[in-house]
């Protein structure tokens, strides 16, 4: 039995409300969590929160309390949350105080944390630096922090490490990013939503619109740091909730009241559905079906080749590979070849057929023995890498590698 995460943005993400969200469910308890800051070094900054109603729903709200976290103890927020979330900034003015991206690192791989914890954080915290350097056209060493609510970045993240190390699940499923509507103000002035880092974070990721119920007009639901969070997970993306059993549910609550509708974000674990008895000589390796299409092109430009190819992995692809070949009348062609899941098939099959110069397709279907994959946060020399990990359905680890577009985005910094 492996458990899932089901993540679901109802109304949006924030650092806040994804550990709220495990703390409403059950998972994490109340005391570890208020330990936190103190673990940073942070000692003076408390977690504060309470039970609320959104929406007539049961939630918990969280929040970071105490010098640097921009909000005094005991007091409640002057701004909208999206108004206190820490942006990044290139030149802090004169008498402005600021903290370095690495000054942060360095405190986070210090921090009183387990190791799980310490590089799951430290890994969003980098997504984080790399988002807002690629927005401004900038070096992430250059990169530095509003020090005006800093405390409960560092907090947010850090708890939402704590919380998914905590419990530990197999498989992470989220519902699409909804990053609102508008325009907000940030330190480098009014920009439309999402702003340049949640713009950058959201890149390859499904995005849904702004509920009609939600009346305002200029509203950021997901924050940077929760974009980031989520990202780190690598999670798939699904409009339900996948098959399994519902052990434990919760609501994290953002602070301001949507009235009719909940303004909250949801975490649901799930054990999922016992496999059929496997043979007793079966391997230890996930099984599925795929179908292989291929045709041979002797009357396309490889700028064309290369076009196609790119735009099949864009819509689901699993892979394509191009293989140069000698056919008719000795003509030069190019065997192209591509895998796709059975159910994508007739859309991806069709879509080749429209746009590629060939008459014709040739495809047959594939048993598979594959590894199980989780992703994974793991130390390297510029900080934590996400690892792709290969494991046995019975939990051997069988091997791991780097993500190269997260190396690849190290090399341009």
């Amino acid at each position: 039995m492996s458990r899932t995460l089901f993540l679901e943005s109802v109304s949006g993400v924030a650092g806040d409300m994804f550990a709220a969200a495990f703390l409403d469910a059950g998972l994490v308890a109340a005391a570890d969590l208020a330990a936190v800051p103190a673990r940073l070094g942070l000692s003076e900054v408390r977690v504060a929160t309470r039970p609320v109603i959104r929406a007539q729903m049961q939630a918990t709200h969280l929040r970071v309390e105490g010098p640097g976290a921009g909000v005094p103890p005991g007091t409640a927020p002057a701004r909208d949350p999206a108004e206190e979330e820490t942006h990044l900034i290139i030149d802090a003015p004169a008498g402005h105080v600021h903290t370095r991206h690495a000054d942060i690192d360095r405190r986070l791989a210090s921090a009183d944390l387990p190791a799980g914890v310490r590089d799951r954080a430290r890994a969003i915290f980098q997504l984080l630096a790399e988002a807002e350097a690629g927005a401004h056209g900038m070096p992430v060493a250059e990169v530095a922090f509003h020090e005006l609510g800093l405390a409960d970045s560092i907090v947010d993240i850090t708890l939402a490490a704590w919380c998914l190390e905590a419990v530990g699940p197999v498989r992470f499923v989220a519902t699409p990013i909804r990053p609102g509507r508008g325009f907000v103000r940030i330190q480098h002035g009014v920009h439309p939503v999402p702003p340049p880092a949640s713009a950058r974070l959201l890149e390859g990721l499904p995005v849904a619109s702004t509920p009609a119920a939600i009346s305002r007009a200029d509203i950021e639901l997901s924050t940077p740091t929760g974009i980031a969070i989520v990202r780190s997970l690598r999670p798939d993306f699904a409009a339900e909730l996948p098959a399994g059993t519902v052990l434990r549910q919760g609501c994290g609550a953002g602070t301001l009241d949507f009235g009719a509708f909940p303004n909250v974000f949801r975490v649901t674990l799930l054990e999922a559905a016992a496999p059929a008895p496997a043979p007793a000589n079966a391997l230890p390796y996930e099984t599925d079906r795929v179908v292989e299409v291929a045709a041979n092109v002797d009357d396309d430009t490889g700028e064309r080749l290369a076009w196609l190819a790119e735009r099949l992995l864009a819509q689901g692809a699993l892979d394509v590979w191009l293989t140069p070949a000698t056919g008719k009348k000795g003509r030069p062609l190019t065997c192209f070849q591509f895998l796709v899941a059975e159910a994508d098939f007739p859309r991806l099959a069709d879509w080749f057929l429209r746009h590629s110069t060939t008459f014709g397709i040739r495809h047959r279907a594939w048993d598979r023995l594959k590894l199980a994959r989780r992703f994974e946060p793991r130390p390297g020399p510029g900080g934590p890498v996400t690892h792709k990990v290969g494991l046995t359905t019975t939990g051997d680890e069988l091997k791991a590698k780097p993500e190269f577009e997260e190396l690849r985005r190290r090399w341009e910094a």
